[in-house]
């Protein structure tokens, strides 16, 4: 685990990176992503930041509160649904416009549903869609900022579970035929890890982290109906001793996202450098290796067992290509 100590320090230090380093935040108007954002306002020497959420009253509260922790922060809300992919593209489409790089992209986005298969216009289910298919496509549009930043700090972040993987229908990866909430929630967690390794094989200038925030008070569950919210709170109560506070939550995640312990497959840190110099164990078993499935301590995460059986059953090719093909599809 990394100590809490060590992770401030380390992000105390991002302030010696270079000025200007551009960041997007993606569903960052409440929860892990709203705390990040800050902590990295907080830290970062003159930061642009752009941040997209649904709500134009939770951003102008973040945006006043910005102002007060680093007034040197340039920031800009972009409110977006981002159950349509249509919708990804047109803010990357206004990132590119205004950026000619890009050094972190950190994505929370969600819904939170109980509700069966959900199809938006585009033929996607919205939970599929916020937790996996958003977040692909963000990336892959992003790239030529990304590669720009390089060799300064250049990493994609998403938050989800590493760790849950778990079997999955190989010829129904969009879970047409075989849809339920917890399909939808392994199918969005096991494809990110594989979607990732691709990104990173092709794209060696950058890092990418699957990252697990535990069991974090974030508010989530607002969105919910009275009944699962009491039945959230009851759990809070049930599991206090493991509970994280958003406010550490938000410190933990900026050191995975600025931290050279998640260094790119070329070798290249980037981020804050480290006091030992030792590289994380990637999600293919190799330290370094670019992409990463990393837990609430900050360290390697992975249901290393189910990873080894998909990947004999050629999971990682699979998903990539649908993926694609589900990407061509919408733009059609």
């Amino acid at each position: 685990m990394v100590a809490l100590n060590a992770l401030r320090a380390s992000n105390a230090r991002l302030r010696d990176l270079p000025s200007g380093l551009v960041a997007l935040f993606v569903g960052a108007t409440s929860g892990i992503g709203e705390s990040t954002l800050k902590e990295f306002c907080r830290h970062a020497n003159r930061p642009r930041v752009y941040f997209v959420g649904r709500s134009q009253d939770a951003a102008d509260r973040i945006l006043s509160h910005l102002k007060t922790i680093q007034p040197d922060a340039e920031a800009k809300f972009i409110q977006k649904d981002l159950s349509l992919l249509k919708n990804v593209d047109e803010v990357c489409e206004e990132i590119k416009s205004k950026e000619t790089k890009l050094n972190l992209l950190f994505m929370t986005p969600g819904t939170m549903s109980l509700k069966g298969r959900d199809e938006t216009t585009e033929g996607l289910d919205k939970k599929l869609v916020t937790n996996y298919y958003a977040r692909v496509r963000f990336t892959q549009s992003l790239l030529p900022l990304l590669q720009a930043a390089s060799p300064q700090l250049s990493r994609v972040v998403s938050v989800l579970a590493p760790g849950r993987e778990s079997a999955i229908h190989l010829s129904d990866l969009d879970l047409k035929h075989h849809f339920t909430l917890s399909n939808a929630a392994n199918h969005a967690v096991t494809m990110t890890d594989f979607a990732f390794e691709e990104l990173a094989n092709q794209n060696p200038t950058i890092s990418f982290v699957h990252a697990y925030p535990g069991f974090v008070r974030t508010g989530y569950a607002k969105e919910t109906g009275f009944a699962v919210r009491i039945a959230t709170q009851a759990v809070y109560l049930l599991l206090t001793p493991f509970v994280i506070g958003i406010g550490e939550s938000g410190e933990r995640h900026l050191f995975v996202a600025t931290s050279a312990a998640y260094p790119a497959q070329s070798g290249n840190e980037g981020g804050v450098s480290l006091e030992d110099g030792k590289a994380m164990k990637g999600s293919n078993g190799e330290s370094g290796s670019g992409a990463y499935l990393i837990g609430s301590d900050c360290e390697f995460k992975a249901n290393e067992k189910v990873l080894k059986e998909l990947r004999e059953e050629g999971a990682a090719g699979k998903i990539w290509e649908h993926t694609l093909m589900m990407f061509a599809s919408v733009r059609k």
